[in-house]
């Protein structure tokens, strides 16, 4: 009779860890985001200022991401990002660079209701070899 309680008891054990681990991953949201938008905005480079068409947001657990704005061409940049709680639907942005330039600043990231597409847009640069202001505007469909 003892052979049979044994695996009887692991059976048991196997069961609860299984649940457990299951509500575990069902109540952790995914911290990391991939969102695109189109919809209308404006990227303004000193005097100069270009329409913007689309948003692709790529934000990585490791708090690092990815910007591409969509305008004639598509402009990238890069920075860090970092959300105070699972409920927000803001996310500050620490812009430190792109691939053609030395740019810094900030801004937020506005999201929808569900907090997983995104609504809008606003950051606030400056490239620090020109010293010229970049401020970026959009608004999701």
């Amino acid at each position: 009779m003892r052979t049979y309680q044994i695996p009887n008891v692991f059976a048991f054990l196997f069961l609860s860890l299984l649940l457990t681990l299951t509500v575990t991953a069902v109540g952790q949201e995914n911290p990391s985001l991939v969102a695109s938008a189109s919809g209308e905005g404006t990227i303004k480079l000193g005097n100069k200022e270009f329409k913007l068409h689309a948003v692709v947001v790529k934000l990585f657990e490791d708090s690092k991401a990815e910007l591409h704005l969509m305008t004639d061409i598509t402009v990238f940049a890069n920075g860090t990002w970092a959300r105070g709680d699972d409920s927000a639907k803001e996310i500050e942005l620490k812009i430190t660079g792109n691939a053609v330039a030395n740019i810094e600043g900030g801004g937020k990231i506005f999201l929808a209701e569900d907090r997983k597409s995104l609504k809008g847009l606003k950051l606030q640069m400056v490239n620090k070899i020109s010293r010229k202001l970049i401020t970026v505007d959009f608004t999701a469909d």
